[in-house]
């Protein structure tokens, strides 16, 4: 891994802003690579400030690593360990810092008591996943924000 560590904080509505500019820019930037024009734009309406959004970040104990420009990057772990969110800067990405993210994420919740963990993996987050030592239990194809998008569920062992 390429990352050296970063800051890590909780996530808090201020952050919502910015959270959610990083997100639509992933979409923006990331998407063309796998996903169709209407798939990018559906992924993109996801990431603007909504009670959905709110919703996203903050019913999940999410982490965000930041450094003097604001967030790198944030991952959001749910009571039931649902891995809600995953979301890297682009200009960061396949550096190392999702798996830093991710594992961050999960010794946290670990250490709240939680040890089976779940996901909603895509194209992009799905080696981040399984270096994580998740597995694909099913692939399908479901609506969202009014689009067909293929998703891999993912769980640890």
């Amino acid at each position: 891994m390429s990352v050296a560590p970063p800051a890590w904080r909780r996530a808090v509505a201020a952050d919502l802003p910015a959270l959610a500019a990083l997100y639509a820019h992933s979409a923006r930037m990331l998407g063309p690579q796998v996903y169709t024009p209407a798939q990018v734009q559906a992924w993109q309406r996801f990431g603007r400030l909504s009670p959905a959004f709110e919703a996203y970040v903050l019913q999940a104990d999410t982490w965000l690593a930041e450094d003097a420009e604001g967030p790198l990057g944030f991952c959001g772990i749910d009571a039931q360990g649902e891995v809600r969110s995953l979301y890297v800067r682009t200009g960061h990405t396949r550096q190392g810092l999702g798996s830093l993210l991710l594992g961050h994420a999960l010794a946290q919740a670990r250490a709240s008591g939680l040890q089976h963990f779940e996901a909603w993996a895509t194209p992009f987050s799905l080696p981040v996943f399984g270096r994580a030592g998740f597995v694909r239990v099913r692939t399908v194809v479901e609506d969202f924000e009014g689009v067909a998008f293929e998703r891999y569920r993912v769980a640890t062992p």
